[in-house]
């Protein structure tokens, strides 16, 4: 797929889906936004269903810059058999909004990879 028609298919991803819930801020929800567009390639609908689905973040850290905090989450899934990991984030008070979408790598018998398949048997 060309760039114009994958620039063009994000878009219309982010004008559909605004925003999500997320069982783990039951009272908040996580918004799609610009922030987020350039990550959304990485295939983005499996963004929504983590988010949708996860009950709890895997990872949650905070940062400080000069008058502001930043917080990240991360929540871990495996969605049409591949391990991805996507990342919400909210500065100071503002709203959650969805980051990014990575695989997310794992080390299996000493060799790092991006776990695909049936991930029982690894």
């Amino acid at each position: 797929m060309k760039t114009k028609a994958l620039k063009k298919q994000a878009k219309d991803f982010f004008r559909k889906v605004k925003s999500v819930n997320c069982p783990t801020f039951p009272k908040e929800k996580i918004y799609f936004n610009s922030k987020g567009l350039s990550h959304l390639f990485y295939k983005g609908s499996r963004a929504v269903k983590v988010l949708t689905l996860m009950p709890l973040a895997q990872e949650e850290s905070c940062f400080r810059v000069p008058g502001k905090q930043i917080r990240y989450w991360a929540f871990e899934a495996v969605v049409d058999d591949r391990r991805i990991k996507v990342i919400v984030r909210q500065i100071g008070r503002g709203k959650k909004h969805f980051w990014s979408v990575i695989p997310a790598w794992r080390r299996i018998r000493g060799c790092v990879v991006n776990a695909r398949g049936n991930l029982s048997k690894l």
